[in-house]
């Protein structure tokens, strides 16, 4: 990840906290492994070794959505991942 990809993934990590969403990184998954969220948990898990790791803010962000919205549509999430990284 480049600086500017970690400063958003630590700002999104900190909307998540403020929350009450968990965000877990797996040091140790398959890269092909993508990340979820379990929205009856609050939680999050990111995978550290992903082999999108530029794409790790969007795929936070669609994650944090998912279990503030409780909502599964694609079209819908990437509607507010969207917003949500032009906030942040």
């Amino acid at each position: 990840m480049d600086k500017k990809e970690k400063t958003l993934v630590a700002k999104l990590e900190e909307y998540a906290e403020e929350n009450r969403i968990s965000c877990v990184w797996l040091d140790d998954a398959n890269p092909k492994y993508i990340p979820v969220s379990f929205p009856e948990d609050r939680v999050v898990f990111m995978n550290s070794n992903w082999e999108y790791q530029e794409l790790n803010s969007f795929a936070l962000a669609y994650e944090i959505e998912c279990v503030l919205h409780k909502s599964s549509s694609v079209k819908e999430l990437n509607a507010y991942a969207e917003e949500l990284i032009q906030a942040i």
